[in-house]
């Protein structure tokens, strides 16, 4: 299923589509402009896929959107303290639909 999502995801990105949508509240939904693979993936089915990642990647990250014994969804206050509980310094901060990143240095 892993392989069949990402090429999809590979699928809707290959068309170069973009639209805007209006903004749905009871789906969950923000408008503004997308790219449909994103729109689908963000709001509908998560059928990721990015070329600069490659394939086996997208794979592994398919697979971990639907393997729920191995998925952790942190908020953002459990993951800003990982970083204080190592002993580490924020340096960056970085929030999306999907997930947030950092970059940390040694306090």
């Amino acid at each position: 299923m892993s392989e069949q999502l990402s090429e999809l995801g590979k699928r809707l990105q290959d068309l170069k589509v973009e639209f805007e949508s209006p903004e749905i509240p009871l789906l969950g939904i923000k408008g503004g402009k997308y790219d449909i693979q994103r729109f689908i993936y963000w709001n509908f089915l998560k059928c990721f896929y990015n070329e600069s990642l490659g394939w086996d990647t997208s794979v592994i990250t398919n697979f971990d959107w639907y393997s729920p014994s191995n998925a952790k969804r942190y908020t953002q206050s459990e993951f800003r303290q990982m970083g204080i509980d190592n002993h580490l310094q924020l340096v960056y901060f970085h929030e999306e639909e999907a997930c947030f990143g950092a970059r940390f240095a040694k306090a």
